[in-house]
């Protein structure tokens, strides 16, 4: 139980860091925080979070899936 949720966790935060590094990138003038990406808006509405968890979630795993079929290779 342990290691599953430390791999989901993992997964998440490298989802967050990719959008944060893309949102960074592309938008330069606007003020973005990793925090709000990776745990949504101030305002804790749950579907906030839902997206969040959502969109970290399936970009973390793009990247893992792309590391293993490198490594595979």
């Amino acid at each position: 139980m342990f290691i599953r949720s430390w791999f989901i966790s993992a997964i998440r935060h490298i989802g967050a860091g990719l959008r944060y590094g893309c949102l960074r990138l592309f938008r330069c003038g606007q003020k973005v925080s990793y925090r709000q990406i990776r745990y949504g808006s101030k305002d804790f509405r749950d579907i906030d979070h839902a997206d969040n968890y959502l969109a970290n979630g399936f970009l973390g795993f793009l990247v893992l899936a792309v590391i293993l079929i490198l490594i595979a290779k």
